[in-house]
């Protein structure tokens, strides 16, 4: 398998090239607006620093959610377009994957901005549910109960090509990459969409 993958969901822009048993990463904090800037230039110099090309390529995964509404858009769109444009198979994977990999039961967050949470219960790597938090209710809740970061001895990097390569071992591909909102943007919500 030679695979992209892109997360982009948080203010850090994780990529990882998988040559075979090789795996090439990148990760660098972009902040909330970066992701558009330099998700292509990064992506371009980890094929170049691999020696590998482009039309090589043969999957493509992406984390599509939860978190930044405009992070997994780019991701999304991203991957969307290098899929289509290779005839790549898709792996997509969700955050909630990425905390739950080698954990055997743990209750998962994700910041969803302005105070609030998405979480999900988990038990040996596999999401049992999930839940949003509003700003008002997350006040009361006890975050120290909550895994915000995958398993320590990994990575961003580590775990979305763990995650990508076990999906793949396991056929878990998909036709079409759908982001994983949990609610409604702001712009909607303000809208009353």
């Amino acid at each position: 398998m030679k695979a992209i993958l892109i997360d982009t969901t948080t203010q850090n822009l994780c990529l990882v090239l998988v040559d075979g048993e090789k795996s090439y990463k990148s990760e660098t904090e972009v902040g909330k607006s970066g992701h558009s800037k330099v998700l292509m230039p990064y992506l371009d110099e980890l094929l170049r620093s691999a020696n590998v090309r482009i039309d090589d390529i043969d999957t493509v995964g992406v984390v599509v959610g939860p978190g930044s509404f405009t992070g997994i858009r780019i991701g999304v769109a991203t991957a969307t377009a290098l899929a289509f444009s290779l005839n790549a198979k898709r792996i997509a994977i969700t955050s909630f994957e990425l905390l739950a990999y080698s954990r055997k039961k743990a209750s998962l967050a994700v910041d969803a901005g302005h105070g609030n949470l998405y979480v999900a219960e988990c038990e040996n790597g596999k999401v049992l549910s999930t839940d949003f938090i509003d700003g008002e209710a997350a006040k009361t809740v006890n975050r120290k109960k909550f895994e915000f970061e995958p398993v320590k001895k990994y990575s961003c990097s580590d775990v979305l090509s763990l995650v990508a390569r076990q999906k793949a071992a396991g056929g878990e591909y998909v036709d079409v990459f759908e982001p994983y909102y949990m609610r409604k943007s702001q712009a909607e919500r303000e809208k009353g969409l």
